[in-house]
C-alpha cells in the first residue's frame, strides 16, 4: 500500500498597520477576503502576492 501525500499550504501574513507590522502564519487560508491581526486587532483586506520564492530561498523544485 502506497503512502498518502498531502500538500499543506502555509500562508504568511503581515499586518498592514505601520505601528504593528507583525507577521503570523495560517494553514490552508487561501480564500480569505479580510483578516484580523492577532497582535493588534486591525481588521483589513487581504492582498495575496503570487511570486515563486524558491529562488530567494535556494529551494529546488519541479519546474513550473
Amino acid at each position: 500500500m502506497a503512502h498518502k501525500v498531502f500538500i499543506r499550504h502555509t500562508y504568511i501574513y503581515k499586518c498592514a498597520d505601520k505601528g504593528c507590522a507583525e507577521e503570523w502564519k495560517i494553514n490552508e487560508a487561501s480564500k480569505l477576503d479580510k483578516l484580523r491581526c492577532p497582535h493588534c486587532g486591525t481588521y483589513d483586506a487581504v492582498q495575496y502576492v503570487d511570486k515563486d520564492q524558491r529562488t530567494k530561498y535556494n529551494r529546488r523544485g519541479i519546474g513550473l
